[in-house]
């Protein structure tokens, strides 16, 4: 059968925060992502060990050293390797690659990180439970929302292609809490970026997906969560942001 619904308040709300423009409010956001983005820079100078090797991995799957998911893979793969940074590793990863690949400017960037890292923040407040932390690698499952939505706003999506984009992302939602004390915590992590990238780029070229991806009787929520509240979500978006408060 077909989802019977046309609009999603969850999904206008969280693409209306990736696509429109950011007034004062969001200023400590914006400043909070600088301050991830110069730590995480920091760290992925310092640390190439995992991306080398995962790099590798993927390159002799077949991939090209300058396959931008290939890039996001890695960049996810070595934040996530780091507690400081698993949380947020998706969306910082992809702010890095995306805004490499377009050559946006630091604003442009950590506007899109705090874009990102709220939006995962706020999806998580819905569905937060320990029942969900017990079986969901949060940064994953949840890091690709915020991360599809960072990509969103460094490719300069319409907010139709970013909520397909985001409807694609919740799609590809996955990561299993078993492998917190496993290498494949990180790869995983690392995958929700790639994964992102890609989910923006087939809603860029025209690809569709459900209106109620996260919220709708199929969605996300319904299959992965053991609650959910979407005021947590929609009640204050753009205005007040839980990331920073």
């Amino acid at each position: 059968m077909h989802e019977a619904v046309q609009h999603s308040a969850v999904s206008d709300a969280l693409t209306a925060l990736a696509c429109a423009s950011l007034d004062r409010s969001a200023g400590a956001a914006i400043e909070a992502a600088k301050t991830r983005l110069a730590q995480a820079r920091s760290y992925l100078h310092d640390d190439r060990a995992i991306a080398t090797q995962l790099a590798t991995l993927l390159q002799s799957q077949g991939s090209t050293a300058t396959d931008l998911r290939v890039r996001a893979w890695t960049l996810g793969a070595t934040l996530a390797h780091a507690d400081a940074f698993a949380s947020d590793a998706p969306v910082l990863a992809v702010a890095i690659a995306v805004g490499e690949a377009t050559n946006a400017s630091d604003v442009d960037i950590a506007a899109a990180t705090a874009i990102g890292i709220e939006a995962a923040a706020r999806v998580l407040a819905a569905v937060d439970s320990s029942e969900f932390r017990a079986r969901w690698n949060v940064a994953s499952s949840l890091g690709i929302l915020g991360a599809v939505l960072a990509a969103a706003r460094l490719y300069g999506l319409d907010a139709t292609r970013a909520r397909h984009a985001l409807g694609v992302a919740a799609t590809q939602a996955a990561g299993l809490a078993h492998n917190a004390t496993h290498a494949m915590r990180a790869i995983e992590t690392g995958k929700a970026a790639a994964d992102a990238i890609e989910a923006a780029l087939i809603a860029k070229h025209g690809f569709t997906s459900a209106p109620a991806s996260i919220d709708g009787r199929r969605g996300l929520a319904a299959l992965m969560a053991y609650r959910f509240d979407a005021a947590s979500i929609v009640d204050g978006i753009g205005s007040h942001w839980i990331s920073v408060s």
